[in-house]
């Protein structure tokens, strides 16, 4: 007599044989630390009852063969146990492992629903909404890409950008690695007018280290990063934008700055309150972010030259490939008053049109390998007005480029702001305003794309121990390093007929274990 059916909500921890009628609805491949792999997906029910589901390496191309997403499946027997990974796919209280006796059969169950994405507001991340061991799907129109930084030099590549829902909520989302790469892989060809929808799946929440708001990134293996994707739910949540609301935001095309700090026209940019001079900034005597304008007038020539070498692998390893990046000490004046600004790669780039590496080749063909010799081509650099989004230095007292703002007339905008005639001065400084609140770290209001994203991707200041650093470095932390990712089942579960082995969490024989005190 077969078995009947039960359902996902009714698995009991310590039964293993049973019947389900499911429907695969995400599937996807986990790399070990050991160089393993291993299978993990969600299945779904007739009634929408959602788990997560493991298997073992030892079974992988079993598995990777059989299984197929969006397929139905009657499936027999396996092992429930405790969800307790440090992150969760689902918020089913249980986990199922696929053992020696689970089998699948592939049937047809129209009854069970086709996959339906669960999105987690963009609102409700900001509202502090969310649980920190819940990964969450999102939806959102690209507002903007914020930044991208090149793997090497011992950092991980990862693309910045910000989403955008239909009320105007805007977040930040890291995407690393290989998420980062899709994503430029997507877009740098891509010339379609109109916004572009990101869905990215299994995100894991928390706040920022700089900012304190809540960020969007990819976990190592279980996320997915869709975009414009042909599905009924995108196509809802365009239809609910309208098209008034779809029309003020830019296209893909238009918003793509790879490797690069100018920005393309930001409406955000008008919080004159953080707007402050070049002296105003530095006359704070400590490291601060800002805003500020300035010119051009020449190069500051130290004995760091143009440009430094750092190396992918460990300091001082001749073998490694050594990176060649710009580090270009350009003097700025506004208001007769003149300090150091350092360009880096994404700063001088757009404007050589040439890499630093690229530039060496030229200046070797002409006989002149020595960074201290500047080349001409950095003369695109002089004689500019800019609008500056900095941090000042105060160890090394020079403004460190966080973004340079070309918004038309942005310029002169902030130039009469600051303008003494036009505003109080300040009684120990003469010329220079009052500005209503500090340059150290603006409050900041998620609903504000700029005032978000500059505060949210800053890193260290740059020293004799850390020579490759640059701003392209990103404070945000790597991506959730799920258990799943540098472990194995037998993390997860250790029964002794099939591990033998003493789990790493177990100690050995002997050997004393020291419990901390409560306070």
């Amino acid at each position: 007599m077969s078995r009947a059916p039960i359902l996902i909500n009714d698995l009991v921890k310590g039964n293993q044989v049973w019947k389900m009628l499911i429907r695969v609805v995400d599937l996807w491949v986990v790399n070990e630390k050991n160089g393993h792999q291993h299978l993990e997906m969600v299945i779904q029910d007739v009634k929408g009852g959602k788990i997560h589901v493991t298997t073992w390496n030892r079974d992988f191309k079993d598995w990777f063969e059989q299984v197929k997403e969006h397929e139905t499946y009657i499936l027999y027997n396996g092992e429930p146990v405790d969800n307790e990974g440090p992150l969760k796919v689902c918020s089913h209280p249980l986990k199922l492992v696929f053992n020696g006796g689970t089998t699948m059969t592939k049937a047809a169950l129209p009854d069970i629903p086709t996959h339906k994405y669960i999105f987690h507001p963009i609102d409700n991340f900001l509202k502090g909404n969310y649980k920190h061991d819940i990964l969450y799907d999102v939806i959102g129109v690209l507002q903007d890409v914020v930044k991208t930084q090149m793997g090497g030099g011992g950092r991980k590549s990862c693309v910045n950008i910000t989403l955008r829902d239909v009320e105007g909520n805007v977040i930040e989302v890291a995407l690393w690695e290989v998420y980062g790469k899709q994503f430029m892989n997507y877009t740098t060809p891509n010339n379609s007018s109109g916004p572009t929808v990101i869905i990215l799946t299994h995100a894991w929440c928390k706040p920022n280290t700089v900012s304190g708001l809540p960020s969007l990134s990819n976990a190592w293996n279980d996320s997915r990063l869709l975009i414009d994707l042909d599905h009924p739910q995108v196509a809802e949540f365009k239809a609910s934008f309208g098209a008034n609301a779809l029309s003020g935001i830019p296209a893909l095309s238009q918003s793509l700055t790879c490797d690069s700090s100018i920005q393309p026209a930001n409406n955000f940019w008008t919080n004159l309150s953080e707007v402050k001079t070049i002296r105003a900034i530095s006359a704070l005597g400590k490291d601060s972010f800002g805003t500020t304008i300035g010119t051009t007038v020449g190069f500051k020539a130290s004995k760091n030259g143009w440009y430094f070498e750092s190396y992918a692998g460990s300091s001082g390893n001749i073998d490694s490939k050594p990176v060649m990046k710009f580090k270009v000490e350009v003097e700025v004046v506004y208001a007769d008053h003149k300090e150091t600004f350092v360009f880096w790669d994404k700063d001088c780039i757009p404007f050589t049109k040439k890499t630093a590496r690229e530039l060496r080749e030229v200046m070797k063909e002409a006989g002149e390998d020595n960074p201290k010799i500047w080349p001409a081509h950095l003369d695109v650099l002089l004689n500019k007005q800019f609008v500056f989004r900095v941090k000042y230095q105060q160890q090394y007292r020079q403004f460190s480029i966080v973004k340079i703002l070309n918004e038309e007339g942005l310029y002169d905008k902030f130039d009469k702001y600051l303008t003494p005639d036009e505003v109080q001065p300040d009684e120990t400084m003469p010329g220079e305003p009052i500005l209503a609140t500090s340059t150290t770290a603006p409050i900041l209001n998620p609903n504000q794309l700029t005032q978000t994203s500059e505060q949210s991707f800053c890193a260290e200041p740059y020293s004799a121990a850390n020579p490759s650093w640059s701003p392209e470095a990103s404070s945000n932390s790597t991506p959730a390093k799920r258990g799943s990712e540098s472990t194995s089942i037998n993390d997860i579960i250790q029964p002794e007929e099939i591990t033998p082995k003493q789990s790493a969490t177990k100690a050995k024989p002997g050997k004393k274990i020291k419990h901390l005190k409560k306070e």
